[in-house]
């Protein structure tokens, strides 16, 4: 371009680029690789060097390594590690700065090191997303969907090698057969759902039968636990397949999304314990202070991996180039290779003003070269500058955004429309959509013309080609940055308007719904006079409502309070009523969901003031009363609003009901059922009505009221509800409710019955996860438990709280958890290593999501189980490490300390009767005989009752009537058939009257029963009987057999006591004292020490594990004595 046409303050006179056709001298001379005029005036930048990284890139190279469990290293050696651990990388450093290069080229030495590896030929496998600035207009998750799309492909597809198709043969096996992930499974559901790009994958892994597609639906939204757990099983199946860690990068995590921070922070913690894993984690350091939330998910990494030997956390902060590197990059660009010290100069000037920011080099370079202050001499085949340090350094912009706007602006008019439409989409473009895109204002462009401008701004250094993706992306965020900065601000309006449209059009399917995301995003960040406000609230809420169905309730209420500003801005509220009430009905239940109870109130007042009828406004009341409940806890002003609330709607329930009202109800309700029984119930049809929801609730707060007569009258009048009108999902929970309430007046039968017709009730929900789960929890944990015994239905408990855990119902898990852990205790399942952390696990989990009373629950269980395997000198007194009693219960409120109290005095009393701590049973008998002798959760009130009143007769407590009390409890239940109430009921008598006759009909209840820890102590009280009746010999044969089972159970520090209250046990050997304790008239000891060998006391080595619960390993080490 002449000087006088330049138009450009910094234009150089007399500095030209290509200055002429040099074709001869260009065809003979070597020094010059280009081929034509136009590259020999380009610079080109060293494509396959990192430069001045060496240190870094050493560091990922050892921390890979390092997590290989038997492999090559880079040196060859052979690295022995117990297991194969997980990494983590935070990858710091300022945009341009080459944190993705850096990775980059970490991937590509770590497989070029992998192909020179004889021992296996597997690839490393490697998958990376990227957030852009615009994330919030993306689709939740954008960039793990891109990192998706990359994994389904590469497993998807067929390999060329062997070893390659092996690999690939045994994850897709694994998904395939995975419990989680199988063919219509909910993580397969959740997975599909939530990353649509994932159903190759997930196709890939079925059976090629008529059966293998996967169902549509089912089950409703996921919750994002379900997200979790899915997106962590799927990475564990494919890093447990690898013999070399997975490696997952994911990019500019500044701009990540809340939903894919809350996801990264459960893989990145204690609870995932992702195996053979590497994680980076690429951010801009100068983007994330202490108050960003991906600060808070390094900080808690940062705190768990201390204690954690599986998991290695690294921080790398990369840091521009110095000045002497950026020289020999310059050099190495302009040829100049082995003339370093000549662009000395040049590099001086370069570096002061880009700091040694990689990017900011090479944009500043390329200004030079448009400028003319840099040439290429075709003369003499070099580049060249004619220009003082000072003039260079006013040629070159200080703003890199500036920079390359003036770049984009001398190309072509078609290339600069692209750039700016691939600017405004956060998404990788494919040239289908893209083309489709670019049609405006008659402008039509065919694919291939597309596909030819984006190779031409790959050659101007703007794109560049994706392999992972397979289209192409911006090589950096400033010039995505520079190109939204290119278009007129008069244009910009009716361009994003035009994209948001096409945009629509667009959205066909699950994998398009993206689309849909960054139109509405476009849309709202129009004003109002340029959209239809109507049209975009509408679309703001089907956007939410796939949002919802992705798990993402955040995005999902984000959406519907847009769609709800848009109305308000426009003036338009209520314009269209069955509009504006349909969508304050969806933000409504969102709002409360979420725990926003202000934003949840505002729009409630606003239906109570504008709704026309009282069925308008039904959505409304029940959240206003739920909001309450939610919000404060206050049970009995609830229960005034609920039925409140349920009297506006014609239920008349009273308030306080009188024995009258209940007998009437009760009457309504008989007739109701014409006299058929609860099962006839079964044969009612399912409907959708949120009045039951409603009933729930109260029925809820009525319980915790202990209002047992106005329970009675609301669970009648809603049974004569259902069989007018139908059943709604929520009924078979509140149904046992009515079971719960049996179960505390004694009525055995009655509450087994009503268990038994809503577990039949509850196969018709079966799909809706958090109903099915949590009703069935209630059921086995108050109303199974009473007849069934604890050992056939823990593992029903544990599967209950995985279900709920799943479905993100945290509060129900917690309590599944704590059914199954208390019943786990009374069934005698054996103590030791592996109880305790899992106890820990969930403790841990219950601090995670702020359930901190569950978790103390938790706490106090595992020092119970502690104190039971580890010498002490008090084992009756919860002082250990795991839990404190005292400080615990004085930093808990009044009422939280009495309910604390209850539970932990149920297992001290427990601990007592255990070790003869006669003053500790008397001080636990004087405080848990002030509680009632009803609970509705039966796992929790057995051992309370259980070890009252074996203490009570133990100790002869003076208020006879607690163990009477006891006792009349497992008499009432052994009658009815109670497989754990039998034994203990005949232990109580033996402690009451004892007798030969009596301990032994004890003894053969616990062997029947299979509760070896009641048998250890039944034989234990057994032999001091008969040392009191002067029967030494069988005396010592039964405290024999008590100690061996003491010791299977895992009870060690009480076995240990025994030895050293009975010396004669030194010399007794186990088939001795099974022997001898047969021949003394009484059967052997429990099934679950017939299989151990023969051994001595004195020669036993007692050994314990440590456990750890993720990786599923045992190590055996001596235990001290």
């Amino acid at each position: 371009m002449p000087p006088n046409d330049c138009g450009d303050d910094h234009y150089v006179a007399g500095a030209h680029g290509t200055v002429a056709e040099q074709t001869d001298e260009a065809y003979y001379d070597d020094r010059s690789d280009a081929d034509d005029d136009m590259e020999k005036g380009r610079i080109k930048f060293p494509q396959n060097k990192l430069y001045g990284r060496d240190r870094e890139l050493e560091t990922l190279r050892n921390i890979f390594y390092q997590g290989l469990s038997s492999e090559e290293t880079q040196d060859g050696c052979v690295v022995e590690m117990p297991e194969q651990a997980s990494r983590v990388v935070f990858l710091s450093g300022y945009s341009g700065v080459g944190k993705s290069a850096l990775v980059k080229e970490f991937v590509k030495q770590v497989q070029a090191q992998q192909k020179m590896n004889k021992s296996s030929s597997e690839s490393v496998l490697h998958f990376s997303g990227k957030y852009s600035e615009q994330s919030s207009a993306a689709a939740p998750f954008s960039a793990i969907s891109d990192l998706f799309s990359q994994m389904a492909h590469a497993l998807s597809r067929k390999k060329s090698d062997k070893e390659g198709n092996e690999l690939q043969s045994k994850i897709l096996n694994d998904i395939g057969s995975s419990g989680l992930l199988a063919a219509n499974a909910d993580g397969d559901r959740v997975l599909r759902g939530t990353f649509p790009v994932l159903a190759a994958l997930l196709d890939a892994s079925r059976p090629n039968d008529s059966n293998n597609k996967s169902e549509e639906g089912g089950g409703g939204a996921p919750s994002m636990n379900a997200v979790k757990e899915s997106v962590h099983e799927l990475l564990s199946i494919i890093s447990g397949q690898l013999k070399r860690p997975l490696i997952l990068f994911l990019d500019d995590l500044q701009w990540a999304d809340a939903p894919s921070l809350d996801l990264l922070s459960f893989l990145l913690s204690t609870d995932a314990q992702m195996k053979n894993v590497m994680f980076i984690c690429a951010y801009r350091s100068n983007e994330v202070g202490q108050d960003h939330p991906f600060a808070s998910i390094m900080d808690n990494v940062k705190e768990s991996m201390k204690d954690d030997v599986q998991l290695v956390e690294t921080v790398m902060d990369l840091f521009s180039l110095s000045q002497d590197v950026i020289t020999h990059f310059i050099a190495d660009s302009i040829g100049k290779e082995e003339e370093v010290e000549e662009v000395t100069e040049l590099a001086e000037v370069v570096y002061q003003k880009t700091m040694g920011n990689i990017f900011c080099v090479m944009q500043a370079m390329e200004e030079l070269v448009r400028k003319n202050a840099l040439y290429y001499d075709m003369m003499c085949f070099e580049w060249r500058w004619a220009v003082s340090k000072v003039e260079l350094s006013t040629t070159i912009s200080d703003d890199v955004v500036e920079t390359v706007k003036g770049k984009i602006k001398e190309l072509s008019s078609e290339i600069q429309h692209m750039l700016i439409v691939m600017a405004y989409v956060p998404n990788t473009l494919e040239v289908p959509v893209l083309t489709e895109l670019m049609k405006r204002n008659s402008v039509s462009l065919d694919e291939s013309r597309v596909a030819e401008l984006l190779k031409k701004a790959t050659e101007e250094a703007l794109l560049m080609y994706s392999a992972e993706s397979d289209n192409y992306i911006f090589i950096h965020d400033r010039i995505r940055e520079a190109s939204r900065g290119s278009i007129a601000d008069e244009d910009k309006d009716d361009l994003l308007l035009h994209l948001s449209l096409v945009l629509q059009k667009l959205a066909k399917g699950p994998e398009t719904e993206w689309c849909l995301f960054v139109a509405v995003d476009l849309l709202n960040s129009l004003p109002s006079e340029k959209t239809n406000c109507n049209d975009l609230a509408r679309l703001n809420m089907r956007v939410s409502v796939i949002a919802r169905n992705r798990g993402i309730v955040e995005k999902q209420s984000e959406l519907l309070h847009e769609g709800l500003q848009c109305l308000k801005s426009s003036g338009k509220l209520w314009e269209d009523y069955n509009l504006t009430l349909s969508l304050l009905n969806d933000v409504i239940p969102c709002d409360r969901e979420l725990g926003c109870f202000d934003e949840a109130t505002a729009a409630i007042d606003e239906v109570l003031a504008n709704g026309k009828t009282l069925d308008d406004k039904f959505i409304a009341n029940v959240n206003q009363f739920m909001v309450k409940c939610d919000s404060s806890r206050d049970y009995g002003t609830a229960i005034e609003d609920g039925i409140k609330i349920l009297n506006m709607y014609g239920y008349k329930i009273p308030l306080k009901p009188t024995k009258a009202d209940v007998v009437k109800e009760e009457m309504k309700a008989k007739m109701a059922l014409k006299n058929r029984p609860y099962s006839c119930l079964a044969e009612i049809p399912v409907k959708d009505d949120p009045i039951f929801q409603l009933f729930a609730h109260v029925c809820e707060c009525a319980i915790f009221q202990s209002h047992e007569r106005l329970l009675t009258v609301l669970l009648k009048r809603l049974i004569r509800r259902v069989i007018d009108d139908g059943m709604g999902k929520e009924f078979p929970c509140t149904f046992a409710i009515l079971g719960v309430l049996m179960q505390k007046k004694g009525k055995v039968q009655a509450s087994t019955e009503i268990g038994n017709v809503t577990l039949l009730l509850l196969e018709k929900f079966k799909s809706d996860k958090i109903i099915y789960a949590r009703t069935k929890m209630i059921v086995i944990a108050t109303l199974g438990f009473q007849l069934q015994s604890f050992r056939s239905q823990v593992d029903a408990l544990l599967h209950c709280h995985k279900d709920l855990k799943f479905v993100g119902s945290i509060e129900n898990a917690m309590g599944a958890a704590i059914g199954y852990f208390c019943s786990y205790l009374s069934a005698g399942f054996p103590l030791g290593p592996l109880l305790e952390s899992k106890l820990q696990i969930v403790e841990e989990y219950g601090y995670r999501y702020d359930k901190g009373s569950f978790a103390v629950l938790f706490k106090m269980l595992r020092q119970f189980a502690i104190n039971l395997r580890q010498r002490s000198d008090n084992p009756s007194e919860f002082n250990g490490d795991a839990y404190n009693e005292e400080d615990t219960l004085n930093g808990m409120n009044e009422q939280k300390s009495k309910m604390m109290l209850r539970d932990s005095g149920a297992y001290r009393i427990q601990l007592a009767f255990i070790f003869g701590d006669r003053e500790c049973m008397t001080s636990m008998l004087d405080i848990l005989s002030t509680y009632p002798y009803t609970f509705h959760d039966v796992t929790r009130l057995h051992p309370r009752l259980c070890f009252m009143g074996l203490s009570a007769f133990a100790v002869k407590y003076k208020n006879k009537e607690v163990g009477e009390k006891c006792l009349e409890y497992f008499q009432k239940l052994t009658k009815a058939g109670s497989l754990n109430a039998k034994p203990v009921y005949l232990f109580m008598l033996a402690m009451k009257k004892p007798s030969k006759s009596a301990f032994e009909s004890a003894i053969d209840a616990t062997k029947e029963a299979s509760t070896l820890h009641l048998e250890a102590m039944v034989k234990e009280h057994y032999g001091l009987y008969l040392q009191q009746q002067n029967e030494d010999k069988l005396a010592n044969d039964c405290l024999a057999s008590s100690y061996f089972s003491y010791y299977d159970w895992g009870a060690h520090s009480k076995a240990l006591r025994m030895t050293q209250q009975y010396h004669f046990l030194a010399k007794t050997s186990r088939i001795k004292a099974k022997s001898l304790f047969s021949a003394s008239g009484c059967t052997e000891t429990s099934s679950q020490s017939q299989s151990v060998e023969k051994y001595s006391v004195s020669s036993t080595r007692r050994v314990s594990y440590v456990y750890n619960s993720t990786f599923r390993s045992k190590k055996e080490v001596k235990e001290k004595s």
